[in-house]
């Protein structure tokens, strides 16, 4: 796996095993990431995830590094990187100033996924709801939930009861064929496969409860690691193939390979 630390490569990540707070943000969990995936040395969306990260920034007055100086750093991960088909491409910006770039192979996704109930709400106000934050403990919690029950991955709702998210996905469904996505507005992360989807594959925002989400034609899950992915089983129901959610998934897949950044 490759490093880059504030736009230098190196061989070992060295961090502060302490600090004020506002000097170790990797050990208090102060900051934000993003998950790139890369096809043949080249990233996918790349844009559109910085400037997600430097919204997300904003939000939580989190100073994030020239955005030059960080799209140099991709340039170097990635032409210094072993030859990688396809790769995860992580950016994690600390509030102690530091930025980490890692460049390693990606590991196939599960050919079958399975999904239960987190009993835990999300709380879509928080200010955090939405920003992809170091502290993920509760989405590891979340996944250790799921693999205790012998599932993959969780639905997670809101205070308000309304279908968020999973713990590492947006969520979207399928009702008489046409495809859904929760709203922002329910605390979920803006996901790049997600708006890609709404605005190029005619994916329409709706509010559902789980109990609705569980009666849908098809459920996926979607992110631009995984792309877009049919859940095999929601709690005690199974789904069968959707005909037009295997067109939706070619599609995308082949949208992704016709838009990749040099």
């Amino acid at each position: 796996m490759k490093i880059l630390h504030n736009g230098a490569l190196v061989t070992n990540l060295a961090l502060p095993a302490f600090g004020e707070l506002k000097s170790n943000g990797w050990l208090l969990g102060d900051g934000i990431f993003e998950s790139l995936k890369t096809i043949n040395g080249q990233c996918w969306a790349q844009a559109r995830h910085l400037d997600r990260a430097y919204k997300s920034g904003a939000i939580i007055n989190l100073g994030l590094p020239d955005r030059n100086q960080v799209e140099r750093g991709i340039k170097t991960i990635l032409e210094n990187s072993e030859k990688i088909t396809v790769g995860r491409l992580r950016i994690t910006f600390l509030s102690s100033g530091d930025w980490i770039i890692t460049h390693k192979e990606l590991a196939p996704f599960k050919n079958r996924l399975t999904l239960i109930d987190y009993p835990f709400p999300k709380n879509e106000k928080s200010i955090l709801a939405g920003i992809k934050t170091i502290s993920y403990g509760e989405n590891a919690h979340a996944l250790r939930f799921a693999e205790a029950s012998g599932s993959d991955d969780v639905v997670i709702s809101n205070l308000a009861g309304l279908v968020s998210e999973s713990a590492v996905a947006n969520i979207v469904w399928e009702s008489s064929g046409e495809f859904y996505t929760p709203p922002l507005l329910t605390g979920c992360l803006p996901g790049v496969t997600r708006s890609l989807l709404l605005q190029n594959f005619e994916v329409i925002e709706r509010d559902i409860a789980p109990s609705q989400l569980q009666e849908s034609e098809a459920i996926y899950l979607v992110s631009s690691t995984r792309g877009v992915q049919q859940v095999n089983k929601y709690n005690a129901t199974e789904y069968l193939l959707s005909s037009s959610g295997v067109e939706l998934i070619g599609k995308f897949t082949e949208w992704v390979r016709g838009n990749l950044e040099p």
